[in-house]
């Protein structure tokens, strides 16, 4: 404005800056509000108080404020040059070219290089994350948790062996004759809960002094027909049936993991097992069934034994029924609950299906990938922006130049050849700093990686290729502005 002072300019600049604060601010509060629901869908069930996520009033005025000094600050550079321009030199330059300077230039080139680099740093990290994710979700569990319904029941009972037992017992017939089960069977913990540890003994009663020594393992209470429900494979022997009741010999079965480690290279059915659960007396193996990954599936397998629900009293008022369908397990709710009241109308009931225990394993990957790819992603998107910006702008500001190129014959691809060199030099520095950045940030990651090393020149390459390919783009619009330019309009800035 004519006759401003300098006070006034910068005071304008940071009049502006504010404006673009509380307008930036606003758009920030409405995306929090939108997207704070699809974090919250996302976020571990085992995470306390999650439904008690809001968007707190400190938080809000803190940001508010935070992106208010930014865009202060951020104004205050520009303000800082204008305040220093000296008159006559300005209108002696004119226009754009007034307050510009190679200073600048460099400051906003170098501001896009950190962006870059930072976009390559979070992407990579993103990219390793999601790989992991993937990685975990390709791994054998053990046992197949489609179309299985998990329904937790506990029987109010003194005495388990009366009570919990029949209940048990009934139910699992009765789930038998329902159209649309493949089988049925219950167990003390679904895979991926477990509920009981200790150790084993084979072949041998631990004295006293011993019972700390022996082979750790987790310890499994099982109704005849769990294997087959849960597809758990029986690889040799039987699978528990009504011959094993309180009053006959104590059986149990062991998972291959057991038998490898208990007796490596021999054949375990038919030795005797002790397991510290509910008493050390001895039980015959009758069957050996496959490895079931119960601590997730980024764990190994680890040795596994398992009771018979009826010789086994200790906790067995809770179950949980699991019963395998043929179609939705979710359609089959109201007919077990009707069941269950027929035989205790009192027994309180959860359902749920194994499909969505299986997926809790993978809840806390699944959450860091998200959260850090959606970073990636708005930090690829601001890398873009800034290439954009810094390029329109270069262009912008030699526009009279690039008329003049054009008057004396210069040709469409010399004027994009000439306005690409530095971008691309631009794009190429940002781009090998954040692979630099990468590499020395994600060694931190290796405690979080599943099946992928920090290092993985796959997802390296990947990230290169997509931010150099983005960042090209967006350098394509405004060079090939500059090449339509019309000689005799840009001279008149001139």
């Amino acid at each position: 404005m004519l006759g401003a002072s300098r006070a006034r300019i910068v005071s304008q600049m940071i009049v502006e800056g504010l404006v673009l604060a509380v307008v930036a601010g606003g758009l920030g509060l409405v995306l929090a509000f939108v997207g704070k629901k699809t974090l919250v869908a996302f976020i571990p069930s085992s995470v306390p108080r999650l439904d008690e996520l809001t968007i707190d009033r400190r938080v809000l005025i803190f940001t508010m404020i935070v992106s208010v000094i930014s865009s202060v600050l951020v104004a205050l550079a520009p303000a800082f040059q204008v305040s220093q321009v000296q008159l006559n030199s300005g209108l002696r330059h004119g226009g754009p070219r007034s307050v510009g300077g190679s200073g600048t230039r460099r400051l906003r080139e170098s501001l896009v290089v950190f962006q870059l680099a930072i976009a390559v740093v979070l992407l990579i990290a993103g990219g390793l994350l999601i790989r992991s994710f993937m990685a975990l979700q390709d791994v054998a569990l053990g046992f197949t948790p489609e179309r299985v319904l998990v329904v937790d029941a506990t029987v109010a009972t003194a005495d388990p062996r009366q009570g919990a037992t029949l209940f048990f017992r009934d139910m699992l017939a009765a789930m038998s004759g329902v159209p649309g089960v493949k089988a049925a069977g219950a167990t003390m913990a679904a895979p991926g809960r477990v509920d009981a540890t200790g150790a084993v003994w084979i072949d041998h009663v631990p004295e006293p002094s011993e019972r700390r020594t022996g082979l750790s393992n987790i310890s499994s209470i099982v109704a005849p027909g769990t294997f087959a429900a849960l597809g758990i494979p029986l690889v040799r022997g039987r699978d528990f049936d009504n011959r094993d009741v309180r009053d006959a010999p104590m059986t149990a079965i062991v998972n291959e993991a057991l038998a490898r480690r208990a007796l490596p290279g021999q054949d375990v059915i038919g030795h005797k097992i002790v397991c510290w659960f509910d008493s050390f007396e001895p039980m015959t193996i009758v069957g050996v069934v496959g490895d079931v990954r119960q601590s997730g599936p980024a764990d190994e397998s680890l040795p596994e034994c398992y009771m018979p629900y009826l010789q086994h009293f200790y906790n067995s008022a809770t179950l949980s029924v699991v019963i395998r369908t043929t179609n939705d397990p979710r359609s089959l709710t109201e007919a077990v609950r009707r069941k269950a009241r027929e035989l205790a109308p009192t027994v309180p009931l959860r359902f749920t299906t194994l499909d969505a225990l299986t997926a809790q394993s993978v809840a806390q990957p699944r959450f860091r990938a998200l959260l850090i790819g959606a970073f990636a992603i708005v930090a690829l998107l601001l890398a873009v922006i800034g290439v954009f910006g810094v390029m329109a702008y270069t262009v912008r500001q030699r526009t009279p130049e690039i008329g003049l190129r054009v008057a004396l014959g210069a040709t469409p691809g010399q004027i994009r050849r000439l306005l690409f060199g530095r971008g691309v030099a631009m794009i190429t520095v940002g781009v090998a700093v954040g692979l630099l950045g990468a590499a020395l940030a994600t060694r931190y990651l290796g405690s979080l990686l599943f099946g992928i090393q920090p290092t993985d020149p796959l997802t390296y390459v990947g990230v290169a290729t997509l931010l150099a390919t983005a960042s090209l783009l967006a350098l394509y619009l405004p060079t090939g502005r500059a090449t339509k330019v019309n000689p005799l309009v840009a001279l008149k800035y001139e």
